[in-house]
């Protein structure tokens, strides 16, 4: 019996890690997470870890674990599909089963865009394909390329393709649900004639729409269309390029974001295989979030006339707001990436991806050619245009290292700049005291944020785990980072590359890998000499003292203590010195005991 997968998404967000461990495994409470003897092996010693924050468990001497399911599926020694039933049913969870009408009917929709797909491969190498293999060729785009990238032909017929699936029993309706043929008063046409058709995958490799590029040159017809909106494809949910499930993109862990088919394909030809496109659309959040389950870095490669820096410009946003560390790559003498390749090839992109910009450093290029700051009031307008970026920035070290570079190039007071783009700037829900008094505590996210900037902090700079020990670090990840910190300073050992001892150990999920590959990132980045490294740690330990007062603040049982500790709060919002900061929180630690 099988399940659709948004219900098995479903049961494991009404699953409780902790309540179905908790069931066979004596789980004691430590920090955010708990922790028991492992099931799977003699364990004697407690490595057994379930995070209700991530919905997991983990042990770390044998590595077993995982979500709810895979849990009770390798405990109880039964099959997943056994375990989500046996679940569902234990924690009067509804699921149903796949039946005969959803599921069959998208079912027949990818059988028609697969046998739709091969009708244009088929006639890509027919007679009437030759203008398309011309165009093709022009472009550098060989056979070999063509058939490795399944490359069709969608002939200048009114109803080749609708024909074709028809005889193959496919029905009217169905056909036209997908957008591959169409009907007005004058009858039923096919949607693409006469032009080359590039096949769109969906992430489980199952065609899902195509893109077909104009072979007649006409202002009348647009050079390029994709697939509408059908029950198996979004446009704005979806990108071109993803090959094997995007594997090769996790294990390179980044991704080059282009704007076009051809610049897509050149890449992939020249070995970068990391190469995705937006379809005919601007980047969408809802794409963003697509790519974010493969990789949090990303470089744009967008055309170089205005429009593509347009693009570039508001992909920055996006990308940023989303989480994501975000490259520009800017070359000369070409219009987009693909003219760039065939004019001088692999080797000199990559000299242009090791020269590309990051994205702070873009937009200030970009925005300085657009503005004189040798003049007042064109330099207020240049720093108001970065408004929009700080918005889109999630944590304090990054407001502040940005800040801290703004300043120094336009020779302006950094509490000016502050107040611009942070204090003032009121289209961004503030995560520190700026926020209203009823705001909630900080978010996961927003802890997440903290909590992987100070295993960034404390990577680089081992000794600062004093100051950090004794925080509720919520993730598995920074509890084993620390844990082999600690390792460290007990045997008196040091390490010539602590990220990939950490690794070595072998108590890391892919997941873990590949987040302390991004962590050390941050590391370099944000962490790259000790003027960096300080202002870092000031950020982070003000960012933990205010968590851990807003925490107390809560426990109002005893009124004199929330006097004291409303005293404090009162404090930390003047602007005071590190040192008498230190004092301060201090104070809070004796108040609070």
């Amino acid at each position: 019996m099988k399940y659709k997968s948004e219900d098995i998404d479903l049961l494991l967000q009404q699953l409780h890690i902790e309540e179905v461990v908790g069931e066979f495994v004596d789980l004691k409470k430590t920090g955010a997470n708990f922790k028991g003897l492992c099931p799977f092996h003699q364990d004697n010693n407690p490595s057994f870890v379930v995070s209700p924050n991530k919905n997991i468990c983990k042990c770390f001497v044998c590595g077993a674990g995982g979500n709810p399911i895979k849990f009770y599926s390798e405990y109880k020694k039964i099959s997943f599909v056994e375990a989500v039933e046996e679940l569902a049913n234990k924690y009067n969870i509804p699921i149903k089963k796949v039946g005969n009408s959803k599921v069959n009917e998208n079912k027949e929709y990818y059988e028609i865009m697969e046998e739709a797909h091969n009708y244009y491969k088929e006639e890509m190498f027919k007679n009437t394909a030759r203008d398309a293999l011309e165009y093709l060729s022009r472009r550098k785009i060989n056979p070999k390329l063509i058939k490795e990238n399944e490359i069709g032909y969608a002939p200048n017929e009114w109803t080749g393709l609708y024909d074709y699936l028809i005889k193959k029993g496919f029905e009217k309706k169905k056909i036209f649900d997908l957008g591959l043929a169409k009907e007005n008063e004058k009858g039923i046409y096919d949607a693409f004639r006469n032009r080359i058709i590039f096949p769109i995958y969906s992430v489980s490799g199952k065609i899902i729409a195509f893109g077909g590029r104009s072979l007649e040159d006409s202002k009348e017809i647009p050079k390029y269309i994709n697939s509408q909106e059908t029950p198996i494809f979004s446009k704005g949910k979806n990108l071109y390029g993803f090959i094997q499930k995007g594997s090769n993109i996790k294990k390179k862990n980044y991704s080059i974001l282009m704007e076009g088919y051809m610049d897509v394909l050149s890449s992939h030809s020249y070995g970068f295989d990391v190469a995705l496109a937006p379809l005919g659309t601007a980047l969408t959040e809802e794409q963003a979030h697509l790519l974010k389950k493969y990789t949090n870095n990303v470089i744009l490669s967008f055309d170089m006339d205005e429009a593509g820096q347009k693009a570039t410009e508001r992909s920055i946003l996006i990308l940023k707001s989303a989480g994501f560390n975000i490259r520009v790559l800017l070359y000369k003498d070409a219009k987009d990436p693909d003219d760039y390749l065939k004019k001088y090839g692999k080797e000199a992109f990559l000299k242009v991806v090791k020269e590309s910009l990051e994205a702070f450093d873009y937009l200030y290029l970009r925005y300085s050619s657009e503005y004189s700051l040798e003049d007042h009031m064109s330099k207020q307008n240049f720093i108001n245009r970065f408004k929009d970026f700080f918005q889109c920035l999630e944590s304090d070290l990054e407001k502040s290292l940005y800040i801290d570079k703004l300043g120094k190039s336009l020779n302006i007071e950094l509490d000016v700049l502050k107040s611009i783009l942070i204090t003032n700037n009121k289209k961004r829900t503030k995560n520190t005291y700026e926020k209203k008094e009823e705001s909630k505590d900080l978010d996961e996210k927003g802890l997440y944020n903290l909590e992987k900037l100070t295993l960034a902090l404390v990577l680089s700079e081992n000794e600062y785990l004093e100051d950090f020990r004794d925080k509720e670090i919520s993730s598995s990840l920074g509890k084993k980072i620390f844990q082999y910190i600690e390792f460290l300073k007990e045997n008196q050992e040091k390490s010539s590359n602590i990220i990939k001892d950490i690794i070595l150990t072998g108590n890391l999920t892919q997941d873990e890998e590949k987040e302390l590959v991004n962590i050390s990132l941050l590391s370099i980045d944000d962490y790259s000499n000790k003027l960096d490294i300080e202002k870092g740690f000031q950020i982070i330990f003000m960012s933990w003292f205010i968590l851990e007062l807003k925490e107390a603040l809560k426990e109002r049982s005893n009124l004199l203590k929330h006097i004291k500790l409303k005293k404090i709060e009162d404090k930390l919002k003047q602007h005071i010195e590190f040192n008498d900061l230190c004092a301060l929180y201090e104070e809070f630690k004796s108040i609070n005991a």
